[in-house]
């Protein structure tokens, strides 16, 4: 454990290292709460949309603010640099050594997840509690849901980009597909607008598809969506879904690594 103690340490190094870099894309989430805020009130005072949508107009502007910030919290990018550890063969110094690769990811990921925790933590407590303030109705076991929730969405999110990133085994440059694929994985998680404002059949597959687990179902339990019932379930989805992807990405890398040819690095 002490050589991931240093691996999430590093991490934190890292993302702080380039703070720039940093505070710059956490300032990207700005300029779409502005946009879709501006689209939400418009749509709100021009038409009936709360009951074509089923949210109020305070619980979807909540959920545009929320949705943004988590949607940054829980999103992976180390997907690109396993492609190059099995391109360029930068993989060779994690097989020789007593780490395991999946596990020196998976700290490094959570390292470089608490600057921007410090960030934004304080930045949705003003929020939810503004809008507390405002009627919503809150309550400790909400938030511990929430907190809950967010870090099973981190790790959930984390093993399906773990995934993801192993197709480097098999494709010759994976780069485009990560960028095409973290779009539609952005929307398909509730991360630009909640999905099940289209009922029917398209929320019934958000329900049973583990992207809405990582940032849509986190916002709905603060935003008081759920009761204690769909929470529970939710949860439960969550856990079976980062258990499935577990043993796919330990398949993955079984199959993968007899592909490897180890040239390089």
């Amino acid at each position: 454990m002490s050589s991931y103690r240093c691996v999430f340490l590093m991490g934190v190094e890292q993302a702080l290292e380039y703070r720039v870099s940093f505070f710059l894309s956490m300032l990207s989430a700005v300029f779409p709460i502005i946009i879709q805020t501006a689209m939400w009130n418009y749509l709100y005072a021009h038409s009936d949309a709360a009951g074509v949508f089923g949210y109020e107009q305070g619980q979807i502007l909540l959920y545009t603010l929320l949705a943004t910030i988590v949607s940054q919290l829980v999103g992976a990018g180390f997907e690109g640099e396993m492609n190059r550890d099995v391109k360029m063969g930068g993989l060779n110094k994690y097989l020789i050594r007593p780490v395991d690769y999946k596990w020196y990811q998976f700290f490094r990921f959570l390292g470089q997840k608490i600057p921007r925790l410090m960030v934004a933590v304080p930045v949705m407590a003003v929020i939810v509690g503004v809008a507390f303030w405002q009627g919503l109705p809150l309550s400790a076991g909400r938030v511990l849901g929430f907190l809950g929730s967010l870090i099973l969405g981190m790790a959930l999110n984390f093993s399906i980009f773990y995934c993801l990133g192993l197709l480097g085994f098999w494709l010759t440059d994976a780069d485009k597909l990560f960028g095409t694929v973290g779009i539609v994985l952005m929307v398909a998680s509730g991360g630009v607008f909640p999905l099940d404002i289209f009922g029917g059949l398209v929320e019934t597959v958000v329900n049973i598809l583990p992207f809405g687990y990582t940032t849509q179902f986190p916002v709905n339990i603060i935003n008081g969506r759920f009761g204690w019932e769909r929470i529970g379930m939710g949860f439960g989805f969550q856990l079976g879904w980062i258990l499935v992807f577990a043993c796919l990405g330990r398949h993955m890398w079984r199959q993968g690594i007899k592909r490897y040819a180890a040239v390089g690095g």
